[in-house]
């Protein structure tokens, strides 16, 4: 099924999160959990307890990243975590940066979106927040390694633009 087709029933949310871990390669791995969202419960708690982490942890940094419509109807948003909480758990290593995108400019919602897709975004969200916000920085920089990986990262989420006449600036879009 196209993913620009209307579909009956469904309607699910579920939370997904990403937790994300340095390797000994100076790469990135991550697990995915995931749940449906129940009885008005606020997706950010959702995502702690998939994690088993507190409100207000210190150690770990938990952001939402994004949202999807997949075919059967459910809405899946989905934030990233790091550090992972139990690096012990099996990881899946993230080798590649590419990121999903819809067939044209009035079709944001690609045909396919792999979690690999949604993964490279999650990094490019942790890249920026290492960037822009003291908060994030400070865990970021307390995971050895975590700093030196994202540097290699574009932190260009939505809502920025390079800037095509300075090469390598960035600005932000303004609404």
């Amino acid at each position: 099924m196209d993913s620009q087709q209307a579909v009956t029933g469904g309607g699910a949310v579920v939370v997904e999160v990403l937790a994300f871990r340095v390797t000994g390669e100076d790469g990135l791995a991550f697990r995915t959990l995931a749940r449906e969202l129940e009885g008005g419960r606020h997706p950010d708690a959702l995502a702690r307890d998939l994690l088993d982490l507190h409100r207000d942890t210190v150690a770990h940094l938990l952001h939402s990243t994004s949202w999807r419509h997949e075919p059967d109807g459910r809405i899946v948003l989905t934030y990233a975590c790091c550090p992972d909480p139990r690096p012990d758990l099996s990881a899946v290593p993230l080798h590649d940066r590419a990121l999903a995108r819809g067939a044209g400019p009035a079709s944001p919602s690609p045909d396919e979106v792999q979690v690999a897709h949604v993964a490279a975004h999650a990094v490019r969200h942790l890249a920026f927040l290492w960037h822009t916000d003291a908060t994030a920085r400070q865990v970021i920089e307390s995971v050895s390694g975590l700093a030196e990986v994202l540097a290699a990262w574009s932190p260009v989420p939505a809502g920025q633009l390079p800037a095509p006449e300075r090469s390598g600036q960035v600005v932000f879009a303004s609404r």
